[in-house]
């Protein structure tokens, strides 16, 4: 298993979670942050230059989801501009649902059909590996 993790243009994130959806990916975790991927500091203003962003946190079971997972997001992110984002992924060594004590593959599988609502621009998913 895998997380993926990724920070971006918040101005991306509907189409990024469109297209995840689309490839049957559910569940995510949607932070929005703040930062800057090259540190600014604008000395006249006497304050540090930082993007509005959000980061999106995934859980996957295998390589070939990750890699749809990556695929897109960087289908919906990637410009010619700076400041499109990264991503990066770590190994999960365990996931367990607290409800049900589910583990593993099957904590990160939806239980139930997972409806697709959207809130505020956000989708949001029932039951899944955020939930």
């Amino acid at each position: 298993m895998f997380q993926l993790t990724a920070i971006f243009n918040k101005n991306n994130l509907t189409d990024v979670l469109q297209e995840l959806s689309d490839r049957q990916i559910p569940g995510a975790t949607i932070t929005d942050v703040i930062g800057k991927g090259a540190f600014a500091y604008d000395s006249v203003s006497d304050k540090a230059a930082f993007d509005e962003n959000v980061m999106l946190l995934i859980i996957v079971p295998d390589e070939t989801i990750k890699e749809s997972a990556k695929e897109a997001i960087r289908a919906n992110t990637q410009d010619i501009s700076a400041s499109s984002g990264k991503m990066w992924v770590t190994k999960v060594l365990e996931v367990e649902r607290i409800r049900t004590g589910d583990t593993d593959e099957a904590a990160i599988s939806p239980t139930q059909k997972v409806k697709h609502l959207l809130h505020d621009d956000f989708f949001t998913h029932e039951d899944t590996p955020s939930s």
